[in-house]
């Protein structure tokens, strides 16, 4: 998949979609990696450093409407990648279907915290 292409399949209007979008057009490097597992699991993952985040205060965006869309999607295959961005330093997460044709979630978590140490 080209930068263009996964730009596309960002075509969501809510804050981590938008702000994953901005960063792949303002260059980002992405990966998305081969392979799936079951949407349930991610879901049961990611439930817990939804938690992790939330109680470190480390700042994040979509992160429980994702959680929520994964475990709705029960065990269908998924695919991830993700963008990292530099300034200011935010990772995100994507969740594709297992034809990578669509994003179904996209988290983004602040990474300021990594740098205050």
């Amino acid at each position: 998949m080209d930068r263009a292409q996964l730009i596309a399949l960002l075509d969501r209007q809510d804050g981590a979609y938008q702000a994953c979008r901005a960063a792949l057009t303002g260059g980002s490097p992405f990966k998305i990696f081969d392979g799936s597992l079951p949407a349930s699991q991610f879901a049961a993952i990611y439930r817990v450093r939804e938690i992790h985040t939330r109680k470190k205060g480390i700042p994040t965006v979509g992160f429980a409407q994702a959680v929520e869309a994964l475990y709705a999607l029960g065990e269908q295959p998924l695919q991830i990648g993700n963008v990292e961005l530099a300034e200011p330093p935010y990772y995100f997460q994507l969740f594709f279907s297992a034809e990578t044709s669509a994003v179904v979630a996209c988290i983004g978590v602040g990474l300021q915290h990594q740098y205050r140490r």
